[in-house]
């Protein structure tokens, strides 16, 4: 097995979510069935990386078999099939997901994007031949730099200096900044020779948990602002 990152990624993500949820709850912000609802979600959520990470360290996602099924192309959707599946179906959940934009400090939810600095390792790997090379650059450098911008977005949005506007536009960009290239470029993608590397354990644990919780936390606070422009809010 590779030394990697990601299972301190996973920590980190979902670490930060079960303290927005604790806090918030312990606030009464939250109330059992909303605290209830976003924590069945986690766990489902991580239930999934566990069958991803046995599937892709048996070997079954590096398969022959299953590259020809082009995963790039849903593999990636699942988590968030299941996560918007449970959102449209539970009501105390939509209502906690709000509460859970509302009630955390806007440069929380931006300064958790820090993490993404960390895609810096995929662009060393395809530079010394052990990644996917066009992936690596529209996909991994994007990422990496909207990382970057975390920090100083952070910096302002603790200090009042960013209007909603600002910070719905920046979380747009930074779901973009993943969902347009892996849309518009994974018929390219899946060409290169190395493109199994992102399947491999615990590789796979990118492109099939930590990315997109990270993209939906972006999507997350985008759809909240968005509700309560149009309702005035």
């Amino acid at each position: 097995m590779q030394l990697s990152s990601l299972p301190i990624l996973i920590a980190a993500i979902f670490g930060f979510l079960v303290l927005l949820v604790r806090r918030l709850h312990q606030s009464d912000q939250l109330n059992r069935s909303e605290r209830n609802g976003i924590g069945v979600l986690l766990a489902i959520l991580l239930a999934w990386g566990g069958a991803s990470a046995y599937l892709s360290n048996s070997g079954v996602y590096t398969s022959t078999q299953f590259l020809r099924l082009a995963p790039g192309y849903w593999l990636p959707y699942i988590p968030v099939i299941i996560a918007v599946s449970l959102v449209m179906l539970s009501a105390p959940l939509r209502n906690g997901c709000r509460k859970l934009v509302d009630g955390t400090p806007g440069h929380w939810l931006t300064g958790i994007h820090v993490l993404r600095i960390l895609a810096l390792g995929t662009v060393i790997k395809a530079s010394m031949g052990m990644f996917p090379d066009r992936f690596a650059w529209f996909v991994g450098i994007p990422d990496l730099l909207f990382g970057l911008s975390a920090l100083p977005v952070s910096l302002l949005a603790s200090r009042g200096r960013l209007s909603d506007r600002f910070l719905m536009l920046w979380h747009l960009v930074g779901a973009l900044v993943i969902v347009a290239p892996a849309v518009g470029f994974m018929h390219i993608f899946m060409r290169e020779a190395l493109f199994a590397e992102l399947f491999t354990f615990p590789m796979a644990l990118a492109p099939t948990l930590v990315v997109p919780t990270l993209v939906m936390l972006n999507l997350l606070v985008v759809w909240r602002l968005l509700e309560k422009r149009a309702a005035g809010l």
